[in-house]
């Protein structure tokens, strides 16, 4: 194998089909050292050794009880690899779940987790660079919030002829921002992650009039046509009433620069949206349609600048692209999607203004968290 200068050995008479091979004595276990090239732009080298060499010199030195004994040091090793974010899967369940309840984009959460909280477990647990960490977060929340679209939508509770405005406006703005991450600099995108967390959670923490100018009638105050006041009937029988949001300027530029900071910092469209569809002007949905509805944008969006950003960070100089660390991504997907499944289920049951007042204050000490740490640089 050219690419990595050692051998690999299996059990005496295992077929290469079935065997767990072990690469020795230059790199460490099943683990291929990077190019210069791919090293030097961040990029994660294949892992896992790949391919047998049939090297009949190097495996006829073997005795079998030492081809034991490292068959039992691979299964260690790879024991290692796949149980060591183990814990993740129990706090994505709780990241999810807490989304869904506020159409508030997962990733927003995720990120601090992985770029704060996995240096101070050690070495072994930071993941390769900022933008690795901002697009397994978008990656996670695209699963979490397919899963999440699904319990609104069975609830019926997304309202698409609101959400496709937005949805045509935000994509191409966030796969412009995901193509640039792998070139952004590292100091700017954690400085700019911690003023949208501060401002975020200013925003949810701020008081707000939940009173539109649609009622349960379908006008409230008289100053708009019937004909203007959306209606929605939820799978319990619920009509909801509420104006359409504007489209105007302000919104299609708040809704672009969302979508572009959601490709550069995997949030922000659905930070964008949400205050659209409860706080400006008349356009004050319930805030269960609200959620539904930005979740219906959030995962259109997401999924466009997750694909942008995977392209731009792993792809284009190796055979294999999209190398992200599958042993952290095999526990937090199933989580996101279980999570994904709770959210909409737990949609009322728990006092809205308390969840968002919690979490405003939580993003307001992650902002200050990232502030510090790229001023501090």
């Amino acid at each position: 194998d050219t690419h990595f200068p050692g051998v690999c050995i299996r059990a005496p008479g295992m077929p290469p089909s079935l065997a767990v091979t072990k690469c020795v004595a230059l790199a460490p276990p099943c683990v291929r050292p990077r190019s210069s090239t791919t090293a030097a732009n961040g990029h994660r080298g294949n892992t896992g050794c790949r391919r047998w060499i049939t090297n009949r010199s190097a495996r006829g030195s073997l005795t079998p009880a030492a081809s034991m004994v490292e068959l039992a040091q691979i299964a260690a090793d790879q024991s290692d690899y796949w149980t060591k974010y183990a814990f993740m899967f129990p706090v994505s369940v709780c990241v999810a779940t807490t989304a869904m309840l506020t159409g508030i984009g997962g990733a927003a959460l995720f990120s601090p987790i992985f770029l704060l909280g996995f240096p101070n477990l050690g070495p072994d647990y930071t993941l390769d660079s900022a933008a690795e960490a901002f697009n397994v977060a978008l990656l996670t929340e695209c699963f979490g919030f397919t899963s999440g679209l699904i319990g609104y939508t069975n609830r019926g509770l997304v309202d698409w002829r609101v959400s496709l405005p937005f949805i045509a406006v935000g994509v191409p703005a966030g796969v412009a921002g995901g193509v640039s991450v792998a070139s952004a600099d590292p100091g700017f995108l954690r400085l700019g992650y911690g003023a949208m967390m501060a401002m975020l959670g200013t925003y949810l923490a701020a008081p707000r009039d939940d009173d539109g100018a649609c009622g349960d009638e379908g006008i409230r105050s008289g100053d708009l046509a019937a004909e203007e006041c959306l209606t929605l009937t939820d799978a319990d029988g619920n009509t909801y009433a509420y104006s359409a949001p504007a489209m105007d300027a302000v919104a299609l530029a708040a809704t672009a620069l969302g979508g572009a900071l959601t490709g550069l910092l995997s949030v922000g469209i659905g930070e964008s949206v949400v205050p659209q569809l409860t706080r400006r002007g008349d356009a004050k949905l319930p805030l269960a349609v609200a959620a539904g509805t930005s979740v219906s944008v959030v995962i259109v969006v997401a999924l466009a600048a997750a694909a942008a950003q995977a392209s731009a960070v792993y792809g284009g100089e190796t055979p294999a692209a999209f190398e992200f660390p599958r042993n952290l991504v095999c526990y937090t997907v199933p989580g996101v999607m279980c999570g994904g499944q709770i959210g909409p289920r737990l949609q009322g049951a728990i006092a809205q203004r308390d969840a968002e007042r919690a979490l405003g204050a939580v993003f307001v000490c992650v902002g200050a968290a990232f502030l510090k740490a790229g001023l501090g640089r």
